[in-house]
């Protein structure tokens, strides 16, 4: 229930139980000043509120501001570190056809520098032969070429193909192994991919099935040195 100051006032002033005299116009002066005491009271929780309100909105924009995207300026792109390398134009460049450090193509100077060979004293044709520690008898057993490098070389016996032939596989296995083999004179050859272009030359004891392989060479499929294939 609520009750008006004005008439609460007026009442008690009205009241007859009252034994104090009241000065006409007494409870006039009193309502007006408990009016006055009432919006003062108002503006001071008004202006308390306001200033509430404010500093909520202090806060939200603080608040926002910490939590939103930041002023700084946009990363730039990520920096790309560029690293020179330095290839020798000098240093030999075989390809991997060839037996341990021997490869085909080779240059004479490089295929000696490997302590593989040694000179047989024997040219054939402007070719140089050797012997190599594989095949130390064997006279002719590396052949080098002033143009084309390592044109041939001669397996050790105990040597074997990646299809497993070897000195006394026989030539059934020879064409079983590698079918594309063609037969030449004393022998056999398969022609190999590659580069550069070589074959391997099987030398038989004959071209029965059961005959067998006596000696094995990779060489180039060139022209040089008058190479039998």
């Amino acid at each position: 229930m609520t009750v008006d100051l004005d008439d609460e006032l007026r009442r008690l002033f009205q009241d007859q139980r009252l034994d104090i005299p009241v000065k006409p116009g007494a409870d006039h002066a009193v309502v007006t000043g408990a009016r006055r005491v009432r919006r003062r009271r108002m503006a001071l929780a008004s202006a308390g509120s306001a200033v509430a309100v404010a500093a909520l909105v202090a806060g939200g924009v603080a608040l926002a501001g910490l939590g939103g995207p930041s002023s700084m300026p946009p990363a730039g792109p990520p920096s790309t570190v560029t690293k020179t390398v330095v290839v020798d134009s000098t240093a030999p460049s075989y390809a991997s056809i060839g037996y341990g450090v021997l490869k085909l193509g080779m240059t004479e100077a490089d295929a000696v520098a490997t302590g593989f060979l040694t000179k047989s004293g024997v040219d054939d044709r402007g070719c140089h032969q050797y012997m190599s520690q594989g095949q130390p008898g064997l006279v002719g057993s590396v052949v080098v070429s002033p143009a084309a490098g390592v044109v041939q070389i001669t397996l050790p016996t105990d040597a074997k193909t990646p299809m497993g032939i070897g000195a006394g596989s026989t030539v059934a296995e020879v064409k079983t192994r590698y079918p594309a083999v063609t037969e030449v004179h004393a022998g056999f050859v398969v022609r190999m991919s590659g580069t550069p272009s070589w074959n391997y030359r099987f030398d038989v004891s004959g071209i029965d099935d059961t005959d067998t392989v006596s000696l094995i060479r990779m060489q180039l499929t060139a022209p040089e040195c008058f190479l039998r294939n």
